[in-house]
């Protein structure tokens, strides 16, 4: 008999990539904080339309994107005061999603009401809740450094038609670096599986390197030359399932006079799923160096830049091999050693969907 590709028992920690699997009861991000103003913007976030504004007063608010009278996006409508205005009709809805005024006429139809979501503001970014918002436990991740006048944050968004556990799996597991990358982050040293372990509820991952130039993706960012030995040591911290950071912590033992030693460039990966099959990605490159030009800025984004669309180009690729194939998930998926935070990605997925009262297998 050819067994050639099955797998009766599918993945045997499965990711729901092919799914609806986002968990609801958490913080995602929805936008940055500068994109949101009076002027509302629409975005798909968990396959729901979502209207993005900001009352007179400063105040960040989030809508459902449908008015209920006769469903026209209110994201093309306007905002009076703390009110955002209907551009079919005039209605008027409170930041609750209540409406306040229907101009035709004297009585509030009680059933027009639209769905509400919990925004927070936090580093570079505005943040939702589209769960229960009795369910709200915690604060959005600490990302203060964002905005912190002593680092340098070079920041950037793309669209990735790809399933978001795909990016998240990607970005805990850097082994992929000395090959996908090999011609971009030039850093061929990391071929060997890191500690991963929990701190509190992050998940983490940990490795030391031994002397070697560092990736020139981040050369510049530091002042150090290209070609320059340096230790570093690799943490990789994921406080949420919508974020985690790469830091890579970088030592010259041979500092030019005058010159620093130590130095962190913190890599950030923000996901938030958008439409089926696509996911909104918000990545950071921050260095503690204050002040960074805008030439090494522009060089560093652009270099971040080329080797993030390999990441995404191979995902695309992946999701579409595998939404095409008609055995979807149910083929035989290897675990490496170097999965062991990809492993605890999924078991933190799976848990927040039972904690839910969903499943995906």
């Amino acid at each position: 008999m050819n067994m050639q590709g099955k797998n009766p028992k599918g993945q045997r920690i499965p990711n729901g990539m092919l799914v609806d699997n986002y968990p609801r009861n958490m913080w995602w991000v929805a936008a940055y904080s500068e994109e949101v103003t009076t002027k509302p913007i629409t975005r798909w976030l968990l396959e729901t339309p979502v209207v993005l504004y900001r009352l007179e007063d400063g105040t960040a608010a989030a809508l459902y994107d449908r008015c209920p009278h006769r469903w026209a996006p209110l994201s093309e409508g306007h905002v009076s005061g703390s009110k955002i205005i209907c551009p079919y009709h005039g209605m008027e809805f409170d930041t609750n999603g209540n409406c306040t005024k229907a101009p035709t006429q004297t009585m509030m139809p009680k059933t027009a009401q639209i769905p509400s979501y919990p925004v927070r503001e936090a580093g570079a970014f505005v943040w939702i809740w589209m769960g229960d918002p009795e369910a709200i436990d915690r604060d959005p991740p600490d990302v203060a450094y964002q905005v912190d006048k002593d680092w340098s944050f070079i920041t950037g968004y793309m669209e990735v038609a790809a399933n978001w556990i795909l990016i998240r799996e990607n970005v805990m597991d850097l082994t992929h670096i000395a090959f996908l990358h090999k011609n971009t982050f030039k850093q061929d040293d990391w071929i060997t599986a890191p500690d991963t372990y929990w701190e509190g509820e992050s998940i983490c991952y940990e490795q030391e390197f031994d002397l070697a130039p560092l990736s020139p993706l981040f050369c510049a960012g530091m002042g150090l030359p290209e070609d320059k030995p340096i230790k570093r040591v690799q943490k990789g911290t994921m406080p949420s399932l919508a974020i985690s950071f790469s830091d890579w912590k970088v030592h010259d033992p041979k500092p030019e006079r005058g010159r620093r030693s130590d130095f962190i460039m913190r890599g950030c990966h923000i996901v938030t799923p958008s439409t089926k099959g696509k996911t909104h990605y918000f990545w950071g490159a921050a260095f503690d160096v204050p002040k960074i030009t805008q030439e090494v800025a522009e060089k560093t984004k652009a270099s971040v830049v080329a080797a993030f669309n390999e990441d995404k180009d191979l995902l695309q690729k992946l999701q579409k091999n595998v939404e095409n194939d008609p055995r979807g998930l149910d083929y035989l998926e290897v675990t490496l050693g170097a999965d062991g935070a990809g492993v605890k990605v999924r078991q933190l997925l799976n848990n927040k969907l039972a904690a839910e009262g969903r499943s995906l297998g």
